[in-house]
């Protein structure tokens, strides 16, 4: 029963990850999508500093009430499909700003 609800996860994370992936980042101005990758970036690390503080605030065995633990649960539900997602986007959007770049150097 415990590794259906993983792979569930597993599954609607790479779904989320995946339709990310199919947004069409050839639309975007490269100051766009500089933004984009900017701002994605940005905010994977600014979870990241939410994860660690809670993982020291466990660790210092600070007290939580039950109300806590489910918006803690479901803050860590959703950071790991943003998490994913925001790297996917990072990554696209700085791959496609690099493919228009290297294109415009070919085109002179």
């Amino acid at each position: 029963m415990m590794n259906t609800t993983i792979e569930n996860t597993a599954s609607s994370i790479t779904l989320f990850r995946n339709l990310i992936a199919d947004l069409q980042f050839c639309k975007l101005s490269d100051i766009q999508l500089c933004d984009l990758s900017a701002v994605a970036q940005e905010s994977a690390e600014g979870l990241c500093h939410g994860l660690l503080y809670l993982a020291e605030s466990l660790e210092n065995g600070e007290q939580s009430s039950a109300s806590s633990r489910v918006q803690i649960s479901s803050w860590l539900k959703a950071s790991a499909h943003v998490l994913p997602a925001l790297l996917e986007l990072c990554e696209q959007a700085n791959n496609h700003l690099l493919q228009m770049h290297e294109g415009n150097v070919y085109q002179s």
